[in-house]
């Protein structure tokens, strides 16, 4: 089965991949929305991508994409420890590097050290991309934040590990399959997902006031545990947005389905994008 990943080789959403589906073929992206297109268009069986950080926090690209792609849904989530190293050509001095290439989300988990070293920072497609754009430059001066894996796989010197500014650095993943393809979560590997079952979903209010507590006080009268909300603009009508919601549960459970169906009264559209296995434990670089 074959697997689509954002980035380049050695990149973090290659690492949760290898964890998520150890036994498949995965194939490299370029951006997000490569990765969603060759879902839906059947080039791939399922994908992963990386959905929020505890450091820089939501990935919002991928959940815009979550929304104009209706028939992708999650099957699984796996949670990676992200630990960022500076990376350089071979026998570049750290006092060398004036300036470091690496995807937004990274630069912002490293940018106290950085701005410590008075690094400039400079915004790349991918981490694992931006360690592969120095290894086949010349440039001295110029560094990648990026994984060890990503310096194995270049040829890199680690001049810096662990640079992130907050140690408890961990992004979360989904693993995406087709909404028509029902055996996508069977090639999850179980020991990654075996937590509680979750659902995320995606809701639009109603223009009314109190909208937002007529939708979320159903949960918490129902005990059902939230774990993240998230709002996007709707991109319909200004200054409108919708929500992101995920939640302990099954929609198959009486007492979840009765939650959802007051829900559905109160808000314009509801939007399931899929119930899944909680990640059972975080996985470290070395796992992969």
């Amino acid at each position: 089965m074959k697997v689509a990943y954002q980035g380049a080789p050695g990149a973090y959403s290659e690492i949760a991949a290898v964890n998520l589906f150890p036994d498949e073929q995965l194939v490299a992206q370029r951006t997000f929305d490569d990765v969603f297109a060759s879902l839906q268009d059947g080039a791939v069986r399922a994908a992963v991508v990386p959905v929020e950080n505890t450091h820089a926090g939501a990935v919002v690209d991928v959940y815009d994409l979550l929304r104009a792609h209706a028939d992708a849904r999650v099957v699984a989530e796996a949670v990676v420890r992200v630990s960022h190293c500076l990376l350089a050509l071979p026998g570049t001095r750290f006092d060398q590097i004036r300036r470091a290439r690496s995807h937004p989300q990274a630069l912002a988990q490293v940018d106290a050290f950085l701005r410590g070293h008075r690094i400039q920072p400079e915004t790349a497609y991918d981490t694992a991309g931006a360690a592969h754009e120095v290894s086949l430059g010349d440039d001295r001066s110029v560094a990648a934040v990026a994984s060890r894996r990503a310096a194995q796989h270049y040829g890199l010197d680690v001049l810096a590990d662990a640079i992130e500014t907050n140690a408890e650095n961990y992004t979360r993943f989904f693993a995406l399959g087709r909404s028509n393809d029902p055996d996508a979560a069977q090639w999850v590997h179980p020991a990654v997902a075996g937590g509680r079952l979750k659902t995320s979903l995606v809701y639009a209010m109603k223009n009314m006031p109190g909208a937002l507590i007529r939708s979320l006080q159903p949960f918490a009268v129902a005990n059902i545990q939230l774990t993240k909300i998230e709002s996007r603009p709707s991109r319909a009508t200004a200054w409108e947005y919708v929500f992101y919601l995920d939640f302990e549960g099954d929609p198959a459970d009486r007492r979840v389905a009765e939650v959802l169906d007051v829900m559905r009264r109160s808000c314009e559209w509801v939007h399931l994008i899929g119930t899944y296995r909680a990640a059972s434990g975080v996985f470290a670089e070395t796992s992969a």
